[in-house]
């Protein structure tokens, strides 16, 4: 079923996303047939550039940290619309789209139903450009910039009107809800970004020829590249302070923490205390279970303590069994209701193997910036010392820097 058709909602409407999606594909396809029959493409070389670009753009998106996404091909699409009229733009856009069947292996039904409703969003966007032609005002160049506007513009209010419908189909919510949220809510990030990428491949398109629309492209695709390698270098970073088996930060992400956050953070006067936490028991476990359910519980150590501590706060396994949480904000009071909230999950939501309760405990040692110490790893070794005293009382309970 996935083959020919995608679904990203309840899945109880799939007869009348279905129909919608046929229905919209015909009076596409049926529409892209009778203007592309019709009348001549422009030369050779400038019809084979423009469809390479909207082949080549249609499967390279610049993705921003936020999730929002430019394709490739909306420059090259708006300026075979704008430059040459509705047929070379049919042909560029829908002959990108359908590449994705094979490239990217995506539903048949979509394919077809995207290719169609970009078809149709072309021919209703092509009003503005055959109006700037055909009217005196339209061939100014600040008339042209507004048509050029109305004509990208245009394009998008069909286009998501078409995706809305399916997507509120799929999900059961309220069209015009869904409408502004793909169409706005969820783009407003790059909203005016992606209308000046458009409106530039369209009008150094106009004046450069192609050289314009290869600039335009070139550019963004080297904009694409940054932000790749950027991403890269964030994964690469991610995975050098990730601990593998917890995927919590590692030693190594303490370090650069001392080094460069702890500094900004003590120049700002903010207030930070420093958690340092062992589990008790972990030798007995391994010894009588085994190292596999040594980990399990380092495993599930890890996700209490995720669950439990506040967003902003740091929670790294310095080695073994022993886990740091650096508060941010957050003054010595504070941070022991942390900890005795840690200890409280801890019992409420005991580690259970093959129906046999893992029994284990942690010791904490407490230490805030600036009460008792102004250096961040004087704060550690004392929250290490206090976590000491806390494992020679007993175990499974917190003592501070106070009692050194």
């Amino acid at each position: 079923m996935n083959r020919w058709v995608q679904i990203y909602g309840t899945g109880r409407k799939i007869r009348a996303i279905a129909t919608y999606m046929v229905a919209v594909s015909v009076a596409g396809f049926g529409t892209f047939l009778c203007i592309v029959k019709e009348g001549a493409f422009p030369d050779s070389l400038t019809t084979f550039v423009y469809l390479s670009l909207a082949i080549i753009g249609q499967h390279l998106s610049v993705t921003f940290p936020d999730g929002n996404s430019i394709a490739l091909a909306d420059p090259v699409v708006y300026a075979a619309l704008w430059a040459f009229g509705p047929r070379l733009a049919l042909l560029s856009q829908v002959a990108a789209v359908l590449t994705q069947l094979f490239t990217q292996k995506k539903a048949i039904l979509n394919t077809f139903f995207n290719a169609a409703q970009f078809t149709l969003s072309i021919m209703v966007a092509s009003v503005w450009a055959h109006f700037a032609r055909v009217t005196p005002v339209g061939h100014a160049p600040l008339s042209q910039i507004v048509f050029v506007f109305l004509l990208i513009l245009t394009f998008e209010i069909v286009n998501y009107t078409f995706v809305s419908i399916a997507v509120a189909l799929d999900q059961e919510h309220r069209w015009r809800e869904v409408f502004l949220r793909i169409w706005f809510i969820q783009r407003k990030k790059t909203f005016v970004l992606s209308h000046l990428i458009n409106m530039a491949g369209v009008l150094l398109a106009t004046y450069m020829g192609l050289a314009g629309i290869i600039f335009v492209f070139a550019s963004v695709f080297v904009l694409w590249l940054q932000l790749k390698f950027e991403q890269e270098l964030a994964l690469k970073s991610l995975e050098a302070n990730t601990d593998v088996l917890t995927g919590l930060f590692n030693a190594r992400y303490l370090e650069g923490w001392l080094e460069n956050d702890f500094p900004k953070l003590s120049a700002g006067q903010d207030t930070c205390s420093v958690i340092f936490i062992d589990v008790d028991g972990l030798k007995r476990v391994n010894d009588q279970m085994g190292h596999d359910v040594g980990d399990l519980v380092l495993g599930h150590l890890a996700k209490v303590l995720k669950s439990v501590v506040r967003s902003g706060d740091k929670v790294i396994r310095y080695g073994g069994d022993e886990f740091i949480v650096i508060c941010m904000n957050t003054e010595l009071d504070k941070a022991a209701t942390i900890v005795e909230r840690i200890l409280s999950a801890l019992k409420d939501t005991p580690l259970v193997r093959d129906g046999v309760t893992v029994n284990f405990g942690i010791s904490a040692g407490l230490a805030s910036f600036p009460l008792h110490s102004t250096q961040g790893r004087d704060l550690v070794r004392l929250a290490d010392k206090a976590m000491y005293l806390a494992k020679k009382d007993g175990g499974n309970r917190y003592r501070t820097a106070d009692n050194l």
